[in-house]
């Protein structure tokens, strides 16, 4: 039952994160609306940007929780190796996508690396609403 209630958290958390997310892309769009320089590389980059951070946080999570489960199965080492290469895989696919996408030129660099440089502030704003349980 717990882990259920660990699992519903880790959701809860990446709802709030999505929300927050699209907070960032909404002052993306607004900011470079204001200077007059909101085109269709920019809506993309800022998408690109946000569900690249919201991918990034979704396989983080499936990484601790499969690593928990080995943990629990009684092999700690291994659970240690899957978190290790989650972060190694989920680094890697950041890079990936953020590189081709920034090659391509169909995305503004700008647009697509404010969300990513926000998701930690995003993690500490969600802290304030993790629930308190005792």
């Amino acid at each position: 039952m717990n882990e259920m209630n660990d699992k519903k958290e880790a959701l809860r958390e990446l709802a709030i994160i999505s929300l927050g997310e699209l907070l960032v892309f909404g002052l993306i769009c607004g900011g470079f609306a204001l200077l007059g320089r909101l085109d269709g590389k920019v809506l993309l980059g800022g998408a690109v940007g946000a569900g690249t951070a919201i991918l990034n946080y979704f396989l983080m999570a499936v990484g601790v929780f499969a690593a928990a489960d080995k943990a629990q199965a009684g092999d700690p080492a291994r659970g240690k190796r899957i978190v290790s290469l989650s972060m190694l895989g989920r680094y890697a696919l950041m890079i990936v996508i953020l590189v081709v996408c920034a090659k391509s030129g169909f995305c503004n660099v700008v647009a697509m690396v404010i969300p990513i440089a926000l998701f930690r502030v995003l993690i500490y704003v969600g802290e304030f609403f993790r629930r308190k349980d005792g």
